[in-house]
């Protein structure tokens, strides 16, 4: 979780802003003139972009991503809201599973001791967080589906381990044109001796290239 929580100055538009949101076409990019083509002028009201880009909403340049494009889908905005919510806000939850639920002062209290930030910031951070909650649903969201895009993403990123034990047909399909990487992870046998060594690469090559 980035501590570097943003917050509205006043969430008394904050829902309003969200519904507007659901309402209107995808933007090319979030601005400050398409929050005003919404209906909000109060500089208040811009830090809803830093907001969305915490959520994963929006880019760090401000271009919608999947999440938005999945918000603005009514039949499931307030679902994809509590997931992005859980996602950000995740060493939170790491605390109370039901973190939505916390009083104003308890969040208040875990805000200030996370960031290190004053009382009155902590109380902004709180109320903001707070008020993103009572837009989303978080009733039939488990941890399970909270952290599917993040899973998602490390698989992605990280190259599975194939063993030596591997059938013909997996190290076949791996020659493919897909251009995906493996790391391969040999236990070599604690022996001075290179001839084992060798025989083992030998036995691998021939495994694999066969």
């Amino acid at each position: 979780m980035d501590i570097n929580v943003p917050y509205m100055p006043s969430v008394k538009n904050l829902n309003s802003i969200l519904s507007k949101i659901q309402k209107a076409a995808v933007p090319e990019r979030f601005t400050h003139e398409f929050l005003k083509d919404l209906g909000f002028k109060s500089s208040n009201d811009q830090a809803i972009s830093k907001i969305l880009k915490y959520l994963g909403f929006l880019s760090p340049s401000g271009e919608p991503q999947t999440a938005y494009k999945e918000f603005v889908d009514e039949t499931k905005s307030k679902k994809i809201l509590a997931e992005r919510i859980k996602i950000a806000f995740d060493d939170l939850y790491n605390s109370n599973k039901d973190a939505h639920t916390k009083s104003g002062d308890e969040l208040k209290g875990w805000f200030k001791t996370k960031t290190g930030k004053s009382d009155s910031v902590a109380v902004k951070m709180a109320t903001t967080f707070k008020t993103l909650a009572s837009f989303g649903d978080f009733s039939e969201l488990t941890d399970t589906s909270a952290s599917r895009r993040t899973k998602t993403l490390e698989q992605s990123a990280t190259p599975p381990s194939i063993s030596i034990e591997e059938k013909k047909d997996s190290a076949k399909s791996r020659r493919s044109d897909f251009g995906l990487v493996y790391r391969f992870e040999i236990h070599l046998p604690d022996t001075q001796n290179i001839e084992t060594h060798r025989a083992i690469f030998k036995a691998l090559k021939e495994e694999l290239l066969s």
